[in-house]
């Protein structure tokens, strides 16, 4: 049974991000790319309303829902399609979420940073190299390394494994109700935020000790063993 956690947050030795939505936005990208998959295999774009609330699950998983009764082989090519588009795309199309420079260097020398994220690694990699951030995560757990998805917990407690660290003393970062289900699961403090498709109610009914509305409060809620619990309020911000 996870512990109740509250904020802010003590005994913290890592912190463990979602991706997508959490620390960039490739919105725009994942939106062409998507499409330019539908349209290349004969069908009509979705409209972006659409398209939000599947970014963050796995591609292959995202096309089957999309056309349940296609054989495995179709909906893997439309997999492949996406991804011959996005990569022309993926820098240019995409941003870094306001305030991620500020929290990782209020972060990176007090905790290990670690990724959870249901992108595949090179993506991942990739995106992180081509804004500079590549240096600053000890970890990344992505698709091909787990046999279970988020909401299921195995892809935060693998991280907490290759960090060393109890999955008491981490908190899950994340955008979505599958990112706070994973956490708590695992037994992480969760903090959800604002940045993605789902507002603070639903981070916190998925779960959330605490919802931001930016990355740059997120150092401020992790304190040294042993600090003033002041500040209890920052739990509340987010919209």
């Amino acid at each position: 049974m996870r512990a109740m956690q509250t904020p802010p947050f003590t005994n913290i030795r890592a912190v463990i991000f979602d991706f997508d939505g959490t620390l960039f936005d490739a919105t725009e990208a994942i939106c062409h790319s998507l499409n330019a998959a539908l349209v290349a295999h004969g069908r009509a774009p979705l409209p972006r309303a659409e398209i939000l609330p599947r970014i963050g699950r796995p591609l292959y998983e995202i096309f089957q829902t999309l056309e349940p009764a296609a054989p495995a082989a179709r909906v893997q090519a439309h997999v492949e399609a996406y991804r011959a588009a996005f990569w022309p795309v993926c820098l240019t199309q995409t941003r870094e979420m306001p305030g991620l420079r500020a929290c990782l260097d209020g972060l990176r020398s007090r905790v290990k940073l670690g990724i959870a994220t249901s992108r595949s690694e090179h993506g991942a990699r990739y995106i992180l190299d081509g804004f500079g951030f590549g240096a600053d995560f000890a970890t990344i757990v992505a698709l091909e390394h787990v046999r279970q998805v988020k909401p299921h917990p195995e892809a935060v407690l693998t991280a907490c494994a290759q960090l060393g660290i109890a999955p008491a003393q981490a908190l899950m970062i994340g955008d979505t109700p599958d990112d706070m289900q994973a956490g708590r699961a695992a037994g992480a403090g969760t903090v959800g935020v604002t940045t993605g498709a789902y507002d603070r109610a639903a981070l916190l009914a998925a779960g959330a000790d605490a919802v931001l509305s930016t990355l740059a409060d997120l150092p401020g809620l992790v304190r040294e063993e042993g600090a003033s619990a002041g500040g209890r309020g920052t739990s509340g911000k987010g919209n």
